[in-house]
């Protein structure tokens, strides 16, 4: 009777340590999921995070540009050639040609990180639709951008022509 008991109660501790197995590995399956779900969320985040900032940092850019072209044809056309004006706005041309050829610089490794995480993330259409429709913002942004510079150029060499 006493050996019955005793394996009665083995029994049911061998049980017991069992079922908090299956348990622990259910837990473990679920904390599993949680944290694949919080990594794609985030990488999903960070790359909308990057092209937001970019596609900021390329109108602020543009805004600049424009400012600086306005401001130089209205000296252009109102006030005459004044020589300390143009060194100024020359080298302000070559600070902002210098500052586009980084930006292109950071749209590349941008784009290219978040290649890599939509292979490691497997976001789903409307995220890659998201991205895909942020990256074309982003050209058409960086396109108007190289316009602007141009016309400051422009307007730049004009400016220098007007001395004579």
């Amino acid at each position: 009777m006493k050996k019955t008991f005793i394996l009665l109660m083995m029994s049911v501790v061998v049980l017991n340590i069992s079922a908090q197995n299956i348990n622990e590995s259910q837990k473990n399956d679920s904390l599993q999921y949680q944290l694949n779900d919080l990594q794609h969320k985030y990488d999903y985040l960070d790359c909308v995070h990057r092209l937001n900032n970019l596609s900021k940092d390329l109108s602020i850019y543009t805004i600049e540009l424009k400012l600086s072209i306005n401001s130089l044809s209205i000296s252009f056309y109102h006030g005459g050639y004044d020589g300390k004006r143009y060194q100024v706005e020359k080298e302000n041309y070559e600070v902002s040609k210098d500052k586009l050829d980084s930006i292109e610089e950071l749209i590349y490794w941008t784009k290219l990180i978040i290649m890599q995480k939509e292979e490691s993330a497997n976001f789903d259409e409307s995220e890659t639709n998201v991205l895909k429709s942020s990256l074309e913002t982003i050209d058409e942004g960086f396109t108007a951008a190289e316009t602007a510079l141009m016309v400051y150029k422009n307007i730049l060499n004009a400016y220098r022509e007007s001395r004579f």
